[in-house]
């Protein structure tokens, strides 16, 4: 059995995140990344000054950059299997501006 069906059989919650491909990449996916960076930057600067909340930044930056990164995908899945009211919550709060974003869109 190789490493990648081995992967596949114990983590089947892992399969419904998207994974982007750097060869599939659009404008959109450099400026989420561009905001996960910027956000992971602050939250490491927040965690040594009082003034910045260094972890909700951290938290921020690990959700723009889960489709691009298989490990924060997974301690993503970790945290919902762990905290599934928190998970339910940002959910509920995703498909709200997902609906807003969407009565707003032009095309």
């Amino acid at each position: 059995m190789n490493a990648h069906s081995e992967h596949d059989q114990t983590a089947p919650h892992t399969a419904t995140r998207r994974h982007v491909r750097w060869q599939d990449m659009t404008w959109k996916d450099y400026v989420r990344i561009a905001a996960g960076v910027v956000m992971f930057v602050l939250g490491i600067v927040g965690l040594v000054l009082p003034v910045l909340q260094g972890v909700l930044f951290l938290i921020i930056s690990a959700i723009l950059l889960a489709p691009y990164s298989r490990w924060v995908s997974k301690q993503l899945d970790r945290g919902e299997r762990r905290f599934p009211w928190v998970a339910a919550k940002a959910r509920s709060i995703t498909q709200r501006w997902r609906r807003k974003a969407d009565r707003h869109d032009p095309s």
